[in-house]
């Protein structure tokens, strides 16, 4: 009897201390549910039409818009990414831990060529760090120029992406469409979009004076200086883009207001190039709501 009994209080007590064990995991399991949604390094998901519904949280839907095939044979569509409220996707230079949308047509037909026409994004400043972005809805207008104008045009797109609220989640997702020679399909929606696309440099008040190319120890230093008709607003700011190589990036610099001039300024490391094609650099302004790009940094 007496060791039934002690074996009966070393059973009570075992269970003790696995209970004493298992709830301080379980809070931090609580607190940590949300940061375990970084765990998923990849999430693929094949849309075998032009709607990709998403069972990951934050995301709606990935779909194509179809558009419509204008006089000249040139195709319009766009790319829709919808999101649940409060979540956000990213522009091209993201900004401070975004992640930049990445876009694959290589498996499409009957496409001579393809371009996007980004919408002019939103800035937002959380946490002191500034991103540049969509929130809850991104939609994409890309030009198509098909090589027979008088079939459809088969589009499949894999995109690399990313959406953000409390977290960030990488995202892979593949769509695709045929976009036949007589069709309307979201016409007036991406006509909207296109209201709001990044205004060309050339035809804005801002004009480059100069743009200095330093050479530094581990790549370029660029150093672009605009003018304004007027004074730039103090939250004005610029971004450089070049075409990136593998092991290769580009660090952006705070810019600099003074009056009617701004400096934008940004650091090129580029693995194994030895010098900078002016013609290939990009510079985006964003001030007062509205977006201005400059292709080349000739001046």
């Amino acid at each position: 009897m007496a060791e039934k009994t002690i074996a009966f209080i070393q059973i009570i007590i075992i269970q003790y201390y696995l209970l004493l064990s298992i709830i301080p995991l379980m809070l931090i399991f609580n607190r940590m549910k949300k940061l375990m949604i970084l765990l998923i390094l990849l999430f693929n998901t094949s849309g075998s039409s032009a709607y990709s519904q998403s069972p990951i949280i934050g995301l709606k839907s990935v779909d194509i818009i179809r558009g419509w095939r204008q006089s000249n044979d040139v195709h319009i569509a766009a790319i829709n990414i919808s999101m649940e409220k409060g979540w956000k996707t990213y522009w091209r230079v993201p900004g401070v831990g975004g992640i930049p949308p990445l876009f694959d047509w290589d498996k499409s037909k009957n496409i001579k060529s393809i371009s996007k026409i980004w919408p002019t994004p939103n800035i937002y400043n959380e946490y002191g760090l500034r991103t540049i972005g969509y929130k809850e809805e991104f939609i994409l207008p890309i030009k198509i120029k098909p090589i027979d104008q008088k079939k459809p045009i088969y589009l499949e797109a894999t995109i690399d992406f990313g959406i953000c609220a409390d977290v960030c989640i990488p995202i892979q997702t593949t769509v695709e469409a045929e976009l036949p020679v007589r069709t309307s399909i979201g016409k007036n929606r991406i006509l909207e979009v296109l209201d709001r696309a990044i205004i060309s440099g050339s035809e804005s008040p801002i004009k480059v004076i100069t743009c200095d190319i330093i050479p530094l120890k581990d790549g370029f230093e660029v150093k672009a200086t605009l003018e304004n008709i007027a004074s730039f607003n103090e939250n004005t700011f610029g971004v450089i883009e070049y075409p990136e190589k593998p092991n290769s990036w580009i660090s952006q610099k705070t810019s600099l207001v003074s009056g009617n001039q701004l400096e934008v300024i940004a650091t090129l490391y580029l693995d194994g190039t030895y010098f900078v094609d002016r013609s290939n650099l990009n510079l985006t302004v964003f001030s007062s709501n509205k977006a201005f790009e400059f292709d080349g940094c000739l001046s």
